[in-house]
């Protein structure tokens, strides 16, 4: 796996190690990685949005074709 350095604030490096004391997370590392995993998935998201929406492709036709895929 890559690796990849960046500058965390304080406050933010401090809420990670306190999410990691709580148990939440094994160590920083994993912690980051959920993060990046998460905001990852959520920019995924928002561009589907958006192409859907310049494509004029409703919510209600995106369910139909789920449930025809499903069948």
């Amino acid at each position: 796996m890559p690796k990849v350095s960046t500058d965390i604030p304080d406050d933010l490096y401090e809420k990670i190690e306190e999410e990691v004391r709580l148990g939440m997370f094994n160590d920083v590392s994993e912690a980051i990685n959920a993060a990046l995993r998460k905001a990852y998935a959520e920019k995924s998201r928002s561009y589907l949005r958006w192409l859907a929406k310049k494509e004029g492709i409703s919510e209600d036709s995106m369910v139909e074709e789920l449930k025809k895929i499903r069948e």
